[in-house]
């Protein structure tokens, strides 16, 4: 359980330092921008899932079991499949923008934005390799001890920015947020080599073989998980337009506020069942679990009263109108904290097929509701599906 905390204070920083920069951007950049901005991080997240092959989750499962032998072993695989996902985008962005003009994660023209993408990008891939690479050498509290102090140290940056020029973030939001991303996920490379100096080695075929199987499951449940999850942005985009995209990406930062704590403890599960020093039981992975469920229902009350306050006297008054689904939503994401931290066990013990076949119902389900319910109501019926 110590593991757990040690871990979870500092990702908490880290993530709530994310949503403050988010929330900023929303008020100085405008709905419109903020609503690009929310495009630009889901389709990068959904093009990071596809190239990534489900390779994030196998780096942190064959470390932790010590499938793979010595740490070079690991940061060898780990190395070769970064440089593989980055070559995949970087490719595809610069032939998609150089034949149809547009940029490949929002669509647009400009070049500025064109760049910003890419930073943007290898950032998120470059921070999700090399966390995987600390959680699997039992090292996630130093790795989001890192993490919240650079991404702390930037917060207050953006903070002395925006006293001294408020128009810098207005008009830059998509490099603000990818600077955001990129520098944190620096400072893990720079670490872990000073720290490490690892070497590049050969794979034995029998542990590349074991990789991939685990990865491909990986990769299929990660592909219908986010479908479900996000394909409402994509369906309100393209039946109400960007600035309705905006406004609902906001709610959705607010309800995912209940997200914070389930999620950095899901990402932690894995690590903890298999520390050997202090490995977590079944038994206080329940009671984790029985606490998350009714701290979670006291917190949901505190952050509605929260995202009201900041509705009604921060944000610009046109994202009032996402209120409305914030509430509807928020019992959705209550519930399903829960799932969330036992998907991760059932990850950590091999039995991925029941994730699998649990995303597929939520697919399913969510897809449906979405296509009846976003053409009429927007992201009030975003929100209604979400419930669900």
């Amino acid at each position: 359980m110590k593991f757990l905390i040690k871990g979870f204070v500092f990702r908490l920083i880290y993530t709530l330092a994310s949503f403050l920069v988010s929330l900023l951007i929303a008020k100085f950049a405008g709905a419109d921008r903020f609503g690009v901005l929310s495009l630009m991080i889901i389709n990068a997240a959904f093009i990071q899932i596809i190239t990534g092959l489900g390779t994030d989750a196998a780096i942190v499962w064959h470390g932790i079991s010590e499938k793979m032998g010595d740490r070079n072993s690991i940061f060898s695989i780990t190395f070769y499949s970064t440089i593989l996902q980055l070559l995949l985008f970087v490719v595809s962005a610069f032939l998609i923008y150089g034949f149809a003009g547009r940029t490949i994660l929002t669509g647009e023209t400009h070049t500025n934005l064109f760049y910003a993408e890419l930073l943007y990008f290898i950032g998120l891939v470059v921070a999700e390799k090399y966390t995987s690479l600390f959680y699997s050498q039992q090292m996630a509290a130093l790795c989001n001890r890192l993490l919240a102090i650079v991404s702390a140290a930037l917060f207050l940056t953006i903070l002395i920015v925006l006293f001294f020029s408020p128009v810098i973030i207005a008009n830059n939001p998509e490099w603000i947020f990818s600077l955001f991303v990129f520098i944190p996920a620096m400072v893990l490379v720079i670490f872990y080599h000073f720290k490490f100096t690892p070497l590049l080695k050969k794979v034995n075929r029998d542990v590349v073989k074991s990789f991939t199987n685990f990865s491909f499951i990986v990769l299929i449940t990660n592909i219908i998980q986010f479908v479900a999850y996000r394909v409402d942005f994509w369906l309100i985009d393209y039946f109400h337009g960007r600035g309705d995209v905006g406004i609902y990406a906001q709610a959705t930062k607010f309800s995912q506020l209940l997200w914070i704590i389930p999620v950095v403890l899901a990402g932690l599960v894995v690590p903890a069942l298999k520390n050997k020093k202090s490995k977590l039981s079944v038994t206080e992975l329940i009671s984790a679990c029985r606490l998350l469920f009714f701290t979670h229902i006291i917190l949901g009350v505190v952050l509605l009263g929260a995202a009201w306050i900041l509705y009604k006297f921060f944000l610009p008054d046109i994202y009032y109108t996402g209120f409305t689904s914030l509430v509807i939503m928020l019992p959705g994401y209550l519930f399903f904290i829960i799932t969330t931290v036992l998907a991760a066990y059932f990850s950590a013990n091999g039995l991925l097929k029941i994730n699998l076949l649990g995303s597929s119902i939520c697919l399913v389900l969510i897809l449906t509701l979405d296509l009846i319910l976003i053409p009429k109501f927007s992201f009030t019926g975003a929100a209604i599906a979400n419930l669900f």
